[in-house]
């Protein structure tokens, strides 16, 4: 059957149907959402960006502090120390991780927030990297990520690869130019990474004709850009770059002066490239359409890039207003994040229902942290022992949002490589994750499910994508939770 504009605009496109959102009417209306998420104010970082950006500085500031107080004191008081820091961070990232969520259930701007999950994914970094990724990586998405999913695509590898959260997640910190001063003096060279991944995964896609020796010529490229530690911000450090020129695909960066002219200009070639063009259009389309894009979209969308110069909206466009992207419904599973998200819209969560649990102190981490604490206790006077803060709280996890991510198999902000997550049916339709769905949705129905009648809310959650059998199912359901519950867990629900 064909359905209704709008209901494949929310589903295919969107996170969902809300019920106290007007779904989009046109392609235009779609693509209009692209400038009014840029308008839209954040919910996360929580504070806002400046504010995240001062508790990276503060952060760094606690640790260097630590640094100097742990060179005299014992053992115990340093392991205190350590996951009293720890700790802060971890609530931190807690608490953008349930903003993040919120984010994405109340915003209006359906379109633009799955082109934000998808465009994150694509240039994949993860909070568990290392300490201060976990303040990080909700700024890399705020600041590299969103502002530049709509403009050229050449501008968003630039602000994606060069952000320190990929610059730390692809060790790109711990490359060296073998014959630069730096590397000389301290014995230190390359690392390859971060020139691998933004040939394979960021721009050409494997298999596209590239070489070992292009791999690592764009490695030598790149050396110089690194991390400042004190602000956490890129910077270009001249004297760890390799000196001379590089060829990368038959093109030479560099010379008589290396600088971050040659960076950039690598970027701007290899987004410039063919099969670039052809990687990521057959990616956005796979992620939309079906595992395996019609090619005459695909074809629409990359010959829109080459006349627009890479512009990114001009591709969405090609895309939605093919006839061929509207055709066949169903053909994607909902990764976790989605269903979750789409599921809690339906339910029409509230911002009261996404925040966190509050603060509360974790049994191991309790038991940890007083165990030593006690040692410290017995090594240190009096008074030092009375100065110590152990109280130490953490967040409780949400059950409906990032717990349940997790438990789903995709927790936020944590892809298991730098591919990101899988984006095909199968990974997600199989006999484990639906079983845990299904739990989600029972929770999901006793907590926000209220009076709702279940054929109303299957008729607000799908309109005319429900299925007759799904409709017989619901109206028979026991109970008024078992109805909502059997809504969520349909095989309509759980694809697009």
């Amino acid at each position: 059957m064909s359905l209704a504009f709008s209901t494949m605009a929310a589903l295919r496109f969107g996170t969902g149907f809300r019920p106290q959102q007007v779904p989009p009417a046109s392609v235009e209306e779609l693509l209009a959402q692209l400038p009014a998420g840029r308008r839209e104010t954040l919910l996360f970082p929580h504070g806002g960006l400046g504010a995240a950006r001062q508790r990276i500085v503060e952060a760094a500031d606690k640790q260097d502090a630590l640094k100097r107080a742990n060179k005299t004191a014992d053992e115990a008081t340093k392991r205190v120390n350590r996951k009293r820091l720890m700790v802060e961070i971890n609530t931190h990232l807690g608490e953008d991780e349930h903003a993040r969520f919120m984010q994405a259930v109340l915003s209006p701007n359906g379109f633009n927030e799955r082109l934000a999950t998808f465009w994150l994914n694509h240039f994949s970094v993860s909070s568990i990297k290392a300490q201060f990724m976990r303040l990080l990586v909700p700024v890399y998405e705020a600041e590299a990520i969103r502002p530049n999913i709509g403009g050229r695509f050449a501008d968003l590898v630039k602000a994606a690869v060069l952000h320190p959260a990929m610059l730390i997640y692809l060790d790109q910190v711990k490359s060296f130019g073998p014959n630069s001063p730096q590397g000389l003096k301290r014995k230190l060279g390359l690392n390859e990474n971060l020139g691998r991944e933004l040939l394979e995964l960021h721009t050409l896609g494997a298999g596209s004709g590239y070489s070992q020796a292009d791999v690592r010529n764009a490695a030598f490229v790149l050396t110089g850009m690194t991390v400042d530690r004190r602000s956490y911000r890129a910077r270009y450090a001249v004297k760890i770059a390799e000196p001379g020129a590089r060829d990368v695909l038959g093109r030479t960066y560099g010379g008589r002066g290396r600088g971050l002219p040659d960076i950039l200009a690598l970027i701007e070639d290899l987004a410039a490239a063919p099969a670039t063009r052809d990687h990521v259009c057959r990616k956005i389309a796979g992620h939309f359409l079906a595992d395996t894009p019609p090619p005459e979209v695909v074809r629409a969308m990359t010959s829109a890039w080459e006349d627009e110069d890479g512009d990114l909206t001009a591709v969405y466009a090609a895309m939605l207003r093919h006839p061929k992207s509207w055709d066949d419904e169903g053909q994607k599973a909902k990764p976790p994040f989605d269903y979750i998200v789409s599921g809690l819209r339906a339910l029409s969560a509230t911002q009261e229902d996404l925040q966190d649990g509050g603060l509360a102190k974790p049994r191991k981490m309790a038991q940890a942290v007083d165990r030593d604490a006690m040692e410290a206790r017995a090594t240190m006077p009096a008074a030092a022992g009375k100065s110590l803060d152990l109280a130490m709280p953490t967040l409780r996890v949400n059950p409906l949002t990032v717990q349940a991510a997790a438990r789903l198999g995709q927790p936020l902000w944590r892809p298991p490589s730098p591919a990101g997550f899988e984006d095909n049916f199968s990974t997600w339709i199989a006999g484990g994750p639906l079983a845990d769905r299904i739990a989600w949705a029972r929770l999901a129905a006793a907590r926000l499910g209220g009076d709702r009648d279940p054929r109303d809310f299957l008729q607000a959650a799908l309109r005319d994508a429900a299925r007759q059998d799904t409709i017989d199912i619901v109206s028979r359901a026991p109970s008024r939770q078992m109805g909502l519950s059997l809504v969520l867990a349909s095989p309509e629900f759980n694809r697009r």
